[in-house]
Formats: C-alpha cells, sequence, structure tokens
C-alpha cells in the first residue's frame, strides 16, 4: 500500500476511534454536571418565538446546546432554532410549539439526570435507587431515601407511573426515568 493510502487508512481509523469515545466521555463528565441545576437566567416575561432576535434567542441557543441539542448561537430564531426547539419539547415532554415560555425556559435552564441504561428494580440498590427515591418524594412521595428499592419505593413507583399514565410495572426503564426526571408540575 502507497504511504498516502496508509496514511488515509490511518487518519480515518483515528477518526472512526474518536467519534467512538467523544459520546463516552461527554456521558461521563454530564454524569457529574447533571445533578446540578444550572444557573438560570431569569424569565424574560415575554414569549421568545420565531422571527426574534436578539440576547434572549442566544440564551435559549446555548441552552440548546447545554440540554445536547446543537444549535449555532447566532441570536436569530429561524427555521433551525424552531426546529430544534421543537425537538427539545419533545425530549422533555412539554407542548411542542417551537414557542419559549416559562416551562420551556425553566426546562432548557434544568438539566436531567440521564438514563442509567438498564432497568432499576424491586432488590436494587445504589446511586440510582437514592435519586428515584428522591424524585419520587418531590413528586409527592414520602419514602425513606436510603437507596434500597424495597416495597415501598415500588408502591411509590407504581403510583407515579399510573398517574403519568405509563406501564405500571413498578420498574424503573427508560420511559419511566425520562418522566420521573423530566416532568414538571
Amino acid at each position: 500500500m502507497s504511504m498516502k493510502k496508509s496514511l488515509i487508512c490511518f487518519s480515518a481509523a483515528g477518526f472512526l476511534a474518536l467519534q467512538a469515545l467523544l459520546p463516552a466521555a461527554a456521558n461521563a463528565s454530564s454524569e457529574v454536571k447533571s445533578e446540578k441545576m444550572s444557573v438560570a437566567d431569569p424569565y424574560p416575561g415575554h414569549v421568545i418565538k420565531y422571527g426574534d432576535r436578539g440576547s434572549d434567542v442566544r440564551k435559549v441557543q446555548t441552552q440548546l446546546n447545554k440540554n445536547r441539542i446543537p444549535i449555532t448561537v447566532d441570536g436569530i430564531f429561524g427555521k433551525v432554532t424552531l426546529k430544534k426547539v421543537k425537538q427539545f419539547q419533545y425530549y422533555r415532554y412539554l407542548k411542542t410549539d417551537g414557542l419559549v415560555g416559562p416551562s420551556t425556559w425553566h426546562a432548557l435552564y434544568h438539566t436531567p439526570v440521564p438514563y442509567p441504561g438498564h432497568v432499576i428494580k424491586l432488590g436494587d440498590r445504589g446511586q440510582d435507587v437514592t435519586r428515584i427515591q428522591a424524585r419520587l418524594n418531590d413528586a409527592g412521595g414520602s419514602i425513606k431515601i436510603d437507596g434500597i428499592f424495597g416495597p415501598k419505593t415500588e408502591v411509590r413507583v407504581k403510583g407515579f407511573q399510573k398517574k403519568h399514565h405509563l406501564t405500571v410495572d413498578g420498574v424503573v426503564g427508560r420511559e419511566t426515568w425520562e418522566v420521573l426526571f423530566n416532568y414538571e408540575e
């Protein structure tokens, strides 16, 4: 193989390896950041919408990037920003109207806890269970936060699932996790 072809193959392999590593590195760093609320700019008091320009639009675009919805920060609420705001609203179980009102604004500044990639159920222990218990208490429960997924936690999960029209099985899979950590009352 020629030197030029070897270099191209080597470069392509390195690029593919780097692409595979970047999401893992991003997830690792977001694990730490995701449990904290971003410092929110106060809601500007008016809906930010298609056609708007300026600093409020730049704030929306910046927060979309922080919420893993990549967009160029240019201060122009055009077709791309409209599409990205609707995408964000869809992922956060908000009304997908493309308007940045108080609920969408608040959600943009609240970084969710990422799904751990496995089901959490009766008998499980650890930090994921602690997070679930704390969030269930935020949603109106009153269970001991001990990191042990016992019968009382399972009952609270089932109650939450029923209230939010999810499959009532007492198991925290991706769908229950996403609603639990992203809904707003």
